[in-house]
């Protein structure tokens, strides 16, 4: 492995842009999951709301209902009794009895109101929060004679602390029974729901995959009519767009075939047919030139001699820049990795010390033919010459490395620019990323969190069409 600095970093970092990250969004399992437990909480919480409002109306219903009766079975006479001393001890000895009454209170009463026996009632079977609702009601009244006298009365007073008492616990065993099956229900629910989105799951994954660039995605076919029908139009899709990416690859790696022939035939013709005359004719204008400096019948012709040398040595210099810009002499002379070493040198001293360019060379390498070197190279040098660009650069990270016969090409910048074919066409023609599909490789440029950009190019090395050197 190698590493080359060159250039010096300036002082700071300007203009690093801070990374956007994505804003966590509920899914659509989690949404539904979310909707089924409130569903089923609103169910229990109405049925539970419905049975604690209608307590003590049912309460109520059912003291009126049993208070009537009883009254009907309480003496009215007592006539059988010796005096009224044993008659209000017959009295007290009833109610006395009838402590384990339920539904009403009853008290017992002498004709001058004072109060002689009662039933014990059931208030501290309630909760003191609930004997509001089930204690309510006036009492009502029976009065008892002896020989036509009244000797005492009867005050049954509603009760309903024992039923409600049975209708709390009837209503908290009724809710845990309703919680239960709610949540049963709610389970039920949400993993039948599931199982039906499982497809859509299976075609989320799918696109993911195909949005990724593995164009050879297909969906497996559904058990549903609806599910197969979007399966077999994403086949089809996936099918089509695949043939026409692989038409546009193949029309690609031709037109940088044709590209690659027409530079070196280009550069031969220019190098072998035309060098050789410029190059003929310098020495011819020199001493056209020296001629013409030394008669002086000659001198208006000595300045149209040194024009002459002048556009002469500036076509050669022209000539000279055209051939390097149709095939590059360092990757006959160099190879690639020594072009690429010289690239980097030389755009880091262009840099003036504004910017640090960092290579990292990894893996074996060789020539790969005259296609892939020659585009690998272009494509390496149009990205640094972007990196460059902008004034914010202060330092460029660029990874090659050849391995299990494959490129991979990754450069970073600080900079404030956009990566090179980042949604625009290339205007100078073939673009890094046309170049890169072209010769069967991947390009993306996601953005790194410390921010500025990067791309990442991955070439294979191995495939037959890079092997068919260009004569």
């Amino acid at each position: 492995m190698q590493r080359i600095d060159s250039g010096f970093a300036g002082a700071g970092t300007g203009g690093e842009r801070q990374g956007q990250g994505r804003q966590a969004t509920m899914t659509l399992k989690a949404r539904l999951a979310w909707i089924v437990v409130l569903l089923m909480s609103a169910l229990v919480l109405s049925y539970s709301l419905a049975l604690y409002t209608t307590m003590g109306a049912r309460a109520g219903a059912e003291t009126e209902s049993a208070r009537p009766w009883l009254l009907a079975l309480l003496p009215a006479r007592m006539d059988g009794a010796r005096d009224e001393a044993d008659a209000l001890r017959e009295l007290v000895a009833l109610v006395d009895g009838m402590s384990g009454i339920r539904h009403v209170r009853i008290e017992l009463h002498a004709a001058d109101g004072r109060l002689l026996a009662r039933t014990p009632g059931h208030q501290g079977t309630l909760a003191a929060w609930l004997r509001g609702d089930g204690l309510a009601g006036e009492p009502m009244r029976k009065p008892v004679t002896l020989d036509g006298r009244p000797i005492a009365f009867f005050d049954v007073a509603p009760d309903g602390a024992d039923e409600f008492s049975e209708m709390w616990a009837d209503f908290l065993r009724s809710s845990l029974i309703v919680v239960v099956l709610s949540a049963l229900a709610g389970l039920a629910i949400v993993d039948l729901t599931l199982r039906a989105f499982a497809p859509v799951e299976r075609i989320r994954g799918a696109l993911r995959r195909f949005g990724r660039g593995e164009q050879g995605t297909r969906l497996e076919r559904f058990g549903s009519a609806e599910m197969e029908e979007i399966a077999t139009a994403f086949n089809r899709m996936a099918g089509e767009i695949e043939s026409a990416q692989a038409q546009r690859q193949a029309l690609l790696r031709k037109l940088l075939d044709h590209e690659e022939r027409t530079r070196r035939s280009v550069a031969q013709e220019l190098h072998d047919d035309l060098s050789p005359y410029l190059v003929a004719l310098q020495p011819l204008s020199h001493l056209l030139r020296e001629r013409c400096a030394r008669g002086t019948e000659l001198q208006d012709v000595a300045e149209i001699a040194r024009t002459l040398v002048s556009h002469q040595s500036t076509m050669l210099s022209k000539l000279r820049g055209i051939l390097v810009g149709l095939r590059p002499p360092e990757l006959e002379t160099m190879g690639l990795r020594g072009a690429i070493e010289q690239l980097v040198a030389q755009r880091g001293s262009e840099a003036g010390g504004r910017a640090r360019i960092e290579l990292t060379i990894a893996g074996d390498w060789q020539s790969f033919g005259p296609v892939l070197d020659c585009n690998l190279y272009l494509m390496i040098q149009s990205c640094l010459s972007e990196a460059l660009r902008q004034p914010s650069t202060r330092r460029v990270r660029l990874h090659v490395a050849h391995e299990h016969e494959a490129i991979e090409v990754l450069l970073q910048c600080d900079g404030e620019c956009a990566p090179p074919d980042a949604g625009r066409e290339a205007p100078e023609g073939i673009g890094v990323h046309e170049r890169c599909m072209a010769l069967g490789g991947r390009f993306d440029g996601p953005a790194p969190a410390q921010g500025g950009w990067q791309l990442r190019i991955h070439l294979p090395s191995g495939a037959p069409h890079h092997q068919g050197a260009i004569a």
